[in-house]
């Protein structure tokens, strides 16, 4: 009996620092991954805290800008005003009566010769987007500004 004990003995004193090292590498090598996660875990709070930021500077400047922001300034001058212009241009030289500055620089009413003007249509398709502006103006515009108070009053809800 002394015998296996001693044997075991033997085979435990050699065995055991290995054990040892494999042990002491498992720990290292979880530690580096808990530091991993936890550098990863700081990056992404920052990462997310940085966005919400943005977001809310986002939120700022476009409440600072108001309902005259640079792109509905672009778009009134760069679409809209060219479009309305030749589109009253058109319905204006198609009507007998047209709007004029008559005595003392009062508004009245005068006589026009119909096409006079000789207002050109556009060419190819930029008439075709001339209509599909003047359509979203009236029809998209309007339905947008209907669909003002729903929304509003489903938000409330």
């Amino acid at each position: 009996m002394w015998i296996w004990k001693l044997l075991l003995s033997g085979v435990s004193s050699l065995v055991s620092p290995i054990f040892d090292f494999l042990n002491k590498r498992v720990d290292a090598d979880a530690q580096k991954h808990i530091s991993d996660n936890t550098t990863i875990a700081g990056l992404g709070g920052s990462v997310i805290a940085g966005q919400t930021r943005a977001d809310e500077l986002k939120t700022q400047v476009r409440l600072a800008e108001g309902k005259w922001s640079p792109w509905v300034m672009m778009t009134i001058g760069g679409f809209m005003a060219p479009t309305a212009w030749h589109y009253w241009q058109v319905i204006l030289d198609s009507s007998r009566w047209v709007p004029c500055i008559g005595d003392y620089y009062l508004p009245t009413v005068c006589a026009h010769v119909v096409g006079s003007w000789k207002v050109a249509s556009l060419p190819g398709q930029f008439e075709t987007t001339e209509h599909a502006i003047i359509t979203s103006l009236f029809v998209g515009a309007s339905v947008a500004v209907g669909a003002l108070p729903v929304i509003a009053a489903l938000r409330r809800r």
